[in-house]
């Protein structure tokens, strides 16, 4: 229960407690004897009907309105005190205006503390008093000061009760903000995480590379090949979208794999793949975020790298990739599957998981809420397993009505 919800609460209570005395003052109207006069009942009737109606306009709305409760007592005790001006004479019964007393002493202690609540109940005890004084209601003594003491019970029971429902609002909205800044600082961390994770991923994927491809290069073709790699490193570290550019909310399924599948076979054109959309959805249905499209794609690239470095003993190995879409507990995910045919290694043995595989693969497709799987046994090759989370495709537009349109056609 929010705060919001406690105040709706109260003020619904104290709404049904104001109902609740429609019967008492019907039939204390209807009953024979004595009646007030207009000039005291109307007014009365009309303050209460009021305060009625604002109290079930803040039961719906829940904004609150603190002195709801106050005008409660002020007229619960100025109707005491005028009845003993307008009474006719001695009641045959209780008059219907002290059925007002739970409602005014229950207000008080909605109104303020246990304290002051405690006041504001003498202080409408010693109202009754007065009209038991003035004749208006005549009741022995010992009966008159058992109604007194049920009237001042009231009074902490319904603290008590608001305390608690106030309590408990206090509390939810205290452990909302502490969710919200956990959620914030959580949010925080994981940018943070995956921004490291992908500046490891360049320095090891792109600036490394193109450092050993340098040191390696012996011809016209090897330096060709280290000027192409030093300059996708130089791209990579200043970023894809170009200076000041931000990037797509979502990717398109299909664009993702047109990358990776670019990717792949710059690094190995005899690469076989499988696409995981039909042609005609290239650009359409569920996305990608820029994020796990990126990390997909340096994993992906790091696995054929991996197989074209270390999978075969002086030959690339056979490699293939193949992409599909995934529904499962984890909601819609974009799969990769990159298997090699080369020497393979424990996959379970200590280390297994090197560098490139640990930060490039591991780290950096977990950091984007994907999942990483591998499968791999000397000379059977490795088999490794990347998995994102994809969007849902964005809401078409609604089509205009055709009186909208035959409208905007008259125009």
């Amino acid at each position: 229960m929010t705060t919001r919800s406690a105040h709706r609460l109260v003020a619904l209570v104290l709404a049904l407690a104001v109902l609740s005395l429609v019967p008492t003052v019907v039939s204390g109207s209807a009953a024979h004897g004595p009646r007030p006069p207009l000039a005291w009942t109307v007014p009365v009737v009309t303050a209460y009907g009021v305060l009625l109606v604002l109290l079930l306009a803040q039961a719906a709305h829940g904004r609150p309105r603190p002195w709801l409760p106050w005008a409660l007592v002020v007229a619960g005790d100025l109707a005491l005190v005028t009845w003993v001006l307008a009474a006719p004479g001695r009641a045959e019964q209780a008059p219907w205006v002290l059925s007002l007393s739970p409602l005014t002493v229950g207000a008080g202690a909605v109104a303020t503390g246990l304290g002051a609540a405690a006041g504001l109940g003498l202080l409408h005890v010693g109202l009754r008093a007065l009209v038991q004084a003035s004749g208006a209601w005549v009741v022995p003594p010992t009966a008159f000061v058992l109604d007194a003491l049920l009237v001042l019970v009231v009074v902490p029971a319904a603290w008590v009760a608001v305390a608690a429902v106030r309590s408990s609002g206090a509390r939810v909205e205290r452990a909302r903000a502490r969710a919200e800044e956990a959620a914030g600082r959580e949010a925080a961390a994981r940018a943070e995480e995956l921004e490291n994770a992908r500046w490891d991923a360049i320095v090891h994927d792109d600036v490394l590379a193109a450092l050993t491809t340098t040191a390696q290069a012996q011809d016209a073709a090897g330096r060709a090949e280290a000027r192409r790699a030093a300059r996708a490193a130089l791209a990579r570290v200043e970023g894809e979208h170009g200076p000041g550019a931000a990037p797509p909310a979502v990717l398109p399924v299909g664009r993702v794999w047109d990358a990776v599948a670019g990717a792949a076979l710059a690094l190995h054109p005899g690469a076989v793949l499988d696409a995981p959309v039909p042609a005609g959805e290239r650009d359409g249905g569920a996305g990608v975020d820029p994020d796990a499209a990126e990390a997909l794609l340096t994993a992906a690239t790091e696995l054929v790298r991996n197989a074209v470095r270390h999978g075969g003993a002086g030959t690339a190995p056979a490699v293939r990739l193949r992409g599909r879409l995934c529904t499962g507990a984890a909601g819609e995910r974009l799969l990769v599957e990159v298997r090699d045919a080369g020497r393979g290694f424990r996959a379970g043995a200590p280390g297994a998981w090197r560098l490139g595989l640990a930060v490039s693969v591991g780290e950096r497709v977990r950091a984007v809420g994907g999942d990483v799987r591998l499968r791999s046994w000397p000379g059977t090759g490795t088999c490794v397993l990347l998995a994102v989370p994809v969007t849902a495709p964005p809401a078409p537009p609604p089509a205009p009505s055709a009186r909208g349109a035959r409208r905007g056609t008259a125009r």
